[in-house]
């Protein structure tokens, strides 16, 4: 079992090695429920907005405790960003309301 944890830890490593080679930052947003793809790559816009040239990889968490909207999280080398959001319905779709 000690062996199991001990792969998860090096693989884990191993993503935040090749995250900061390719300049990639990685975002994690929590739903009440799985997010559209076309949902998806919005944040994902955003997320690259606010964290400059940066590829953005999300992960994606269903997190039962939230009564609506989304909470996005974007970890920098300094620091923390944390996004409180919510899905607006507009003429063109659907759109993210900071």
């Amino acid at each position: 079992m000690k062996r199991v944890d001990l792969i998860k830890e090096i693989a884990a490593e191993f993503e935040l090695i090749a995250n900061r080679l390719s300049e990639t930052e990685v975002a994690t947003v929590a739903s009440v429920v799985e997010l559209e793809p076309q949902h998806l790559a919005e944040i994902a816009k955003l997320a690259q907005k606010l964290t400059g040239p940066k590829n953005v990889k999300l992960k994606t968490v269903i997190d039962k405790s939230l009564l609506a909207g989304i909470i996005i999280r974007i970890i920098e080398e300094f620091g923390a960003l944390f996004i409180k959001a919510r899905i607006c319905p507009s003429k063109g779709g659907d759109r993210f309301q900071l």
